[in-house]
């Protein structure tokens, strides 16, 4: 894409029954904030509503399937230095089957469970952390 412009994604906010936040880790070889963790998220694709797109997001990246529950409310806007403008809309999400791993080793190299203290430390991608802090959970 040599021209940027305005894109759309979704993010999942997956939270378990201790309180933990579930976060993929970015492929090194990811255009946007490689290395990085952040939550299990992506661009929306033509004709996908948000739900289909965080549901399918989940799958592709973590291998498992969810329920999206919720919209935060909010959008969030970050600029990425190869997409332009990038849109987010942030789900609480909940995984109904399978166990979360890197199913998509070009976008996710790990995924893991961590606690608020342990993500209040971490650099994250996008907008995860704001997303993350407004939403009272870290």
């Amino acid at each position: 894409m040599t021209q940027k412009q305005l894109r759309v994604g979704v993010s999942n906010i997956f939270v378990d029954e201790q309180g933990r936040l579930l976060l993929m880790k970015r492929a090194d070889q990811c255009k946007s904030y490689p290395s990085l963790w952040g939550l299990v998220a992506g661009l929306m694709e033509s004709g996908e509503s948000p739900q289909e797109a965080a549901k399918r997001e989940a799958k592709e990246e973590i291998g498992v399937d969810i329920e999206v529950q919720r919209f935060v409310g909010r959008y969030y806007c970050t600029p990425s230095p190869h997409y332009g403008i990038v849109i987010s809309l942030p789900h609480h999400s909940k995984i109904i089957a399978g166990t979360p791993h890197a199913a998509q080793p070009e976008e996710c190299s790990d995924v893991r469970w961590f606690s608020v203290r342990e993500v209040q430390a971490m650099d994250l991608a996008y907008d995860h952390k704001e997303i993350l802090k407004e939403e009272g959970l870290i």
